[in-house]
């Protein structure tokens, strides 16, 4: 949700109406003298706009200066005649498109709202005040890059970095433009900004023409969702003084985008806009609803769009720069052929990738020479566009002086070894959950996510299967929440199955065939208070022909793909209750077939994912869990049970800043209907539906006993007999 103060709206809507009849100093109130563009005539401090003629004189020679196409094609576009671009649009679209990220608005650990920034130089970064307000505002907040969908459909590998105020902050109410600072290295200390690249925001004028005929692109987060582009249905309807308008689709959530023409220079800051009212003027979303006020703001996400302004990008630069007129970081805005380089950017470093981030020792700054690094910017090497390849020497002939390697402590030789295990783990010989096991001739698939949700399934790497088959068991992974959408077991009774009796070692792995970046991993576990809840049980995997097979079975349940942030209370086998037995009940109570024969059950396990779970370190963490166990009667009729774990009293008394999870933690166990299940985890269950044994209302249950009885019931051919 992003909150924006009402005087913000009021004033920006005063703009749009009063445009042409206000004069400039009326209609911008606190515009200093210095801050009236360039490009702004006598005349339209009287009271006027800019006239056409005049316009359209400078946006013809800007096209001519860029060269990315010929002048007469692009001029043509630019007054509405021609629709076409030339193919060297996609590589500017790629280009652009890379150094727009996604900004996620922190207090602690927990997102609280998103927009959108973009990077101006190596070093800053630009979006909104109504974003950042002050620079406490900031926080822990990051921006991402790469928060996009791949060609499958998948999501892609984000970076994010930190945002640093205190190497440099400036923020404009009257603009609603905010600079700051972002950290060198990405969170995961693997990535430089300098990958990153940035948008040259040229201050020259003619970057626009002709008003209700040229089109303005848009790269942006609506909603914090995924990177999203408006190409060329955003008509620039007018400028002003010191802002465009136009008319767009953008979304809510675009706050901070950078505007684009079609030569990809960026023209304008994505500011808001004129919002739809009521007839008591008040701010309306899309279904007529009134938008409450809070403390004097409105929730611009629900806000419906008349018209949308963006802050111009001459005049921010304008501003900032009678702000901080020494300031290095803000002389690089102005410049494309010369930045002020990073600290972390003059590091002995690979050419234009990531810097090695090991500490200098008094040997290396002695002896090597290659640490006096001689930076230079050859003129070829300047790209149009203001990016620039760094060349960085280390002096000829001389080879880099390698400190020595320090023994691995401990806990770094584990770290290893689990890195290992992930390379190398092979999984072509695993089988996954087994549609046909209960036999009978029944074949029971796995059940699919729904379209809503099937879009979010990460698919395995250079294909569109979203299964990943394990021993004894299948997984779907959510690629945004990272933990599973439904995870499948086969469990067999057989004693004679279950040989392995050594001692329990849990080693937690990724998954290999997919991007570890879809995975969580350790670092978000440690210290957490979360347990690493596993959807399909270890003990359900630990069946095979030898005690070398179940061990091994049971070990690879300890997949990331297989486990959901649990409390101690449910997933410790001390503290669990009913919800790690029942399994066991139903194989020992019911499932039992003719004389001389074992049971076997199939599992159905996953969490509940609702839209306003809580986040923690980044992740909406499910407070809700479901189990539907799958069972044959003596008869051979197949039975499908359902059951819900409901954590509802952790949500209302959590101190998720803390995590004080094992504190008054209540949960409650539920007998349920699949039909009820399929609407909550939006899971196609509709094949099993028919064979639910669900009767009435759900019913909690405070005993095996009642499971059990269940079972019984359903497991005799004529339950009118009970």
């Amino acid at each position: 949700m992003m909150q924006v103060p009402l005087d913000q709206l009021a004033e920006s809507e005063s703009r749009y109406t009063a445009l042409e009849q206000i004069p400039v100093r009326d209609a911008f109130p606190g515009l200093a003298e210095e801050m009236v563009p360039a490009d702004v005539p006598a005349s339209v401090v009287a009271g006027n706009i800019l006239g056409a003629d005049e316009n359209m004189e400078r946006r013809k020679q800007m096209l001519a200066t860029v060269k990315q196409e010929p002048v007469d094609f692009a001029f043509e576009r630019a007054i509405g005649k021609n629709d076409s671009v030339y193919s060297n649009f996609v590589e500017l679209i790629s280009q652009a498109k890379q150094r727009v990220g996604r900004i996620a608005i922190k207090q602690g650990n927990r997102n609280v709202a998103f927009a959108t920034g973009f990077m101006v130089s190596y070093n800053l970064l630009l979006t909104n005040w109504h974003v950042f307000k002050t620079k406490e505002s900031v926080a822990d907040s990051e921006v991402q890059f790469f928060y996009e969908l791949d060609i499958h459909g998948s999501p892609g590998s984000a970076v994010s970095f930190a945002l640093d105020v205190n190497r440099f902050y400036c923020a404009s109410k009257e603009l609603d433009y905010c600079f700051v600072a972002v950290a060198p290295v990405d969170t995961t200390g693997t990535r430089s900004i300098n990958d990153i690249g940035y948008l040259f925001l040229d201050p020259a004028l003619g970057k626009l023409g002709n008003e209700e005929e040229e089109a303005l692109n848009i790269i942006h987060h609506p909603n914090g969702d995924y990177k999203q582009l408006s190409l060329r249905e955003n008509l620039f309807i007018k400028i002003a003084p010191t802002s465009i308008w136009y008319k767009t689709d953008t979304a809510p959530g675009s706050s901070g985008s950078p505007v684009f023409n079609d030569q990809w220079q960026v023209v304008a800051l994505h500011h808001m806009g004129v919002g739809q009212k009521n007839a008591a003027g008040d701010y309306i979303d899309k279904e007529g609803k009134v938008i409450p006020l809070v403390n004097g703001s409105v929730d611009v996400s629900r806000v419906v769009w008349i018209a949308n302004e963006g802050i111009r990008i001459s005049v921010i630069l304008k501003d900032i720069a009678l702000n901080f007129p020494e300031e290095p970081l803000v002389k690089d805005l102005s410049s494309p052929k010369q930045t002020t380089l990073s600290a972390q950017e003059k590091l002995p470093a690979k050419e234009n990738t990531t810097p090695s981030l090991t500490p200098k020792t008094p040997a290396m700054e002695t002896n090597n020479p290659a640490a006096n690094v001689n930076i230079s910017f050859p003129a070829s090497l300047i790209e149009r566009n203001g990016m620039i390849n760094i060349h960085i020497s280390q002096g000829e002939g001389i080879p880099p002086v390698t400190p020595p390697k320090a023994a691995l402590s401990a806990a770094e030789a584990d770290f290893e070894e689990i890195k290992k295990l992930e390379q190398d783990t092979d999984f072509s010989a695993c089988k996954g959950y087994i549609s046909t096991f209960l036999g009978r001739g029944l074949n029971i698939a796995l059940p699919q996510p729904k379209a809503a949700l099937k879009k979010f399934a990460a698919k395995l790497e250079g294909t569109d299967s979203i299964v990943l088959k394990y021993y004894n068991y299948s997984t779907i992974l959510h690629a945004v929440r990272r933990m599973p959408i439904i995870s499948a077991i086969n469990v067999d009774g057989d004693p004679g199955k279950r040989l392995d009796d050594s001692k329990r070692k849990d080693v937690w792995l990724r998954d290999n065939r997919l991007s570890f970046d879809l995975q969580l991993d350790d670092s978000y576990y440690k210290n957490s208070g979360f347990d690493r809840g596993h959807m399909s049980r270890r003990e359900d995997a630990n069946w095979g022909a030898t005690a070398d097979d179940a061990k091994r079975n049971a070990d690879l349940t300890c997949m990331y793909t297989n486990a959901c942030p649990q409390v101690a209370a449910i997933n410790q086998s001390s503290k669990k209750g009913l919800w790690g037995i029942l399994e066991k009940v139903v194989l020992e109570k019911g499932a039992t077939l003719e004389e001389g024969k074992t049971a076997r059950i199939s599992v159905f396990n996953g969490p509940i994912f609702r839209e306003d779970d809580r986040v923690f370190r980044g992740v909406q963490v499910p407070v809700d869990f479901f189990k539907i166990v799958l069972w044959l009667t003596d008869e051979g009729d197949l039975k499908a049970t359902a059951f819900k774990l409901s954590q509802q009293s952790l949500v209302d008394d959590i101190d998720w800043e803390q995590l004080d999870l094992d504190q008054n933690v209540q949960f409650k166990e539920y007998m349920c209907s699949i039909e009820d299940l399929q609407k909550e985890t939006g899971i196609d269950f509709s094949a099993i539906i028919p064979f639910d044994t669900f009767e009435g209302e759900a019913d909690e249950l405070t005993s095996t006993e009642m499971v059990a009885a269940h079972i019984r019931k359903h497991n005799m051919r004529d339950t009118q007999k009970v």
